[in-house]
C-alpha cells in the first residue's frame, strides 16, 4: 500500500460503462462548505505520531452525530475529539482518551451504530467482531474464519487488515479485507458456534467484474479498502486511487467521485456537521482525517442510516 499522499488536481478519465455519473471537482486544499462533490471540506490533524515502528498505519474512524472517534491499528485506546470547523488543516480540540477493555490484541477499524449507540469493531487480525460502548468496554460478538469465506476475497487469501461498515437498514455488517475484490455481508449475530452468519439474500458482491469494475479510474485496478454505508448505497475507498466509488448493495457501480488525495483507509459518514454531507476519510500514514463531500445531500447518513 502506498504511503504517499498529497493534495493535487484529480485526473479526469472517461466514464466506464454502467456508471451513472462522474462528478468532477478542482481541488486546492480544504474548500469552503459551498463546495462540490469530492472536495475536501475540512481537514483535521490528530496528535498521535504515525511512523513505522510506533503507531504504524492507522485506519479506525467513526462519527456518532456529535464527535469523531478514532483508534490506532491494533490499539487499545478509543480517542474522542470535537468536530473541526471547515477548512484547515485544523488541530484537534476536546481530545479524550478512552481505554478499550476486553479486545484482546487491540482493534483495527470501527463503525458507529446509532441504534445501539455503540461501535462495531474488528480485531487487529481481522478475525473477531466486537461491540464497544462509549466507556470502552468491548464485548466479543462472533468470529470470522477468513479461510472459509466464499472465494477467499477473489485472491489467494484475505488480508488481515479489514474495514467494516454498519448497515442499519437491515442491521447487518459489511466486511472488507484490504485490497479485496469481494466485499462480504454478515448478520450482527453469530451462530451457535460463535461464527459469522452471511446474509443469505446477498452474502457478498464483487468490484472487479465488468461493467462494474474500477479499471477506467484506478491505475491499481479494481479492489476495495475503506467502506461506509448509511442508506441505499455503499461507498468504497481505494487506496492509491484518486477517486472514491458509490456501489449498490448488489454490486452495481453507480458513480466515481474525484477526490484530492489517493491514500486513505477508514471511512465514516456525516450528514450533520456541515451544510453539505461529507464522508470522513482517514489517511493512515500522516495523521490527517479529511471530510470529503458526498455526491449528493444525505447519500450516506451517519450511524448506518
Amino acid at each position: 500500500m502506498s504511503q504517499k499522499v498529497g493534495l493535487r488536481l484529480p485526473r479526469l478519465r472517461l466514464p466506464a460503462a454502467g456508471v451513472v455519473a462522474v462528478l468532477t471537482a478542482v481541488m486546492s486544499g480544504a474548500q469552503p462548505v459551498a463546495g462540490a462533490p469530492g472536495d475536501v471540506i475540512a481537514d483535521i490533524v490528530v496528535p498521535e505520531v504515525y511512523v513505522n515502528g510506533s503507531y504504524g498505519i492507522a485506519k479506525a474512524v467513526a462519527y456518532d452525530g456529535h464527535n469523531l472517534y478514532y483508534a490506532e491499528f491494533g490499539g487499545s485506546t478509543l480517542h474522542r475529539i470535537d468536530m473541526p470547523p471547515p477548512g484547515g488543516p485544523n488541530q484537534v480540540t476536546g481530545h479524550t482518551d478512552i481505554p478499550i477493555i476486553g479486545a484482546i490484541g487491540g482493534i483495527m477499524t470501527i463503525a458507529y451504530d446509532v441504534g445501539r449507540d455503540k461501535f462495531w469493531a474488528v480485531s487487529a487480525d481481522g478475525t473477531v467482531i466486537y461491540l464497544i460502548d462509549k466507556m470502552g468496554l468491548a464485548l466479543r460478538q462472533f468470529a470470522i474464519d477468513q479461510s472459509t469465506l466464499p472465494g477467499t476475497c477473489r485472491q489467494t487469501s484475505c488480508s488481515p487488515e479489514v474495514k467494516i461498515a454498519y448497515d442499519r437498514t437491515d442491521d447487518t455488517l459489511w466486511y472488507s479485507p484490504d485490497t479485496t475484490r469481494r466485499v462480504y455481508h454478515f448478520q450482527t449475530t453469530g451462530d451457535l458456534l460463535d461464527d459469522a452468519v452471511p446474509v443469505a439474500a446477498n452474502p457478498y458482491f464483487d468490484v472487479d467484474v465488468p461493467p462494474n469494475d474500477m479499471n477506467a479510474y484506478c491505475p491499481v485496478g479494481s479492489w476495495a479498502s475503506g467502506i461506509a454505508t448509511g442508506g441505499s448505497s455503499i461507498f468504497i475507498e481505494v487506496s492509491a486511487c484518486d477517486y472514491y466509488f458509490e456501489y449498490s448493495k448488489t454490486g452495481a457501480l453507480l458513480g466515481a467521485i474525484p477526490r484530492a488525495f489517493a491514500t486513505s483507509g477508514g471511512l465514516t459518514c456525516d450528514d450533520r456537521t456541515y451544510p453539505v454531507s461529507v464522508i470522513w476519510m482517514r489517511e493512515g500514514w500522516n495523521g490527517h482525517i479529511y471530510a470529503i463531500e458526498q455526491p449528493r445531500a444525505g447519500a450516506c447518513v451517519y450511524g448506518g442510516g
